[in-house]
């Protein structure tokens, strides 16, 4: 259900060109856009911090915290 859910938001990010801020099971923090919604993976590319610019891919199932980026300097 989670899964579900968070790919529903996922579309939601990638029509909009929304930021997001997501956590994985291993305790990885990705600041990103959304690039490809697959069937088992997430595909992003990251816009800050040590990655930016990287492309990567996150298993859905890995995925513990899925929200919108909020900039705290605005």
């Amino acid at each position: 259900m989670e899964k579900e859910r968070h790919k529903e938001k996922a579309r939601i990010f990638l029509k909009n060109n929304t930021k997001a801020f997501i956590v994985d099971t291993l305790d990885n923090y990705y600041f990103c856009y959304i690039l490809i919604i697959g069937e088992d993976h997430l595909y992003v590319k990251n816009f800050t911090g040590k990655k930016i610019g990287e492309e990567e891919e996150i298993l859905w199932i890995d995925i513990i915290k899925f929200v919108e980026y909020k900039d705290k300097r605005i």
